[in-house]
């Protein structure tokens, strides 16, 4: 079983992200925000990341920035989720890109091709 970390604020899209993943036989944890995220994983390594770009406290860039001096957290596969599009001028740190708002059968599509499941190009 795959476990999937949802960072996200907006506490309805968390919810029906970290539902439908779990529907689709994923384990599921939740932090609502980039801070959190990071407490999370200095103890867990979940096998793929949706990562919300605009957070309190700590940004989804922010988040990926930390994670990148990490070498326990190189590699782990990145969905990054929002309403605009990345900036260009930053390193791309993440895998995917699953742009807000989405439709379901797109989010787990965005997570199939980010675990490597199927799909992978």
């Amino acid at each position: 079983m795959k476990n999937i970390l949802v960072v996200e604020d907006e506490f309805d899209v968390q919810q029906v992200v970290a539902d439908v993943l779990r529907d689709e036989g994923y384990e599921v944890a939740v932090c609502g925000n980039g801070r959190e995220a990071l407490e999370y994983l200095r103890k867990h390594r979940p096998d793929v990341i949706v990562l919300d770009v605009m957070m309190p406290l700590l940004s989804g860039p922010q988040v990926l920035e930390q994670m990148a001096r990490s070498p326990e957290l190189k590699g782990v596969p990145i969905v990054l989720m929002s309403e605009i599009s990345p900036p260009e001028s930053e390193p791309r740190r993440w895998h995917v890109f699953l742009r807000k708002p989405f439709r379901l059968e797109q989010l787990l599509d965005a997570v199939t091709r980010a675990s490597g499941v199927e799909g992978r190009a």
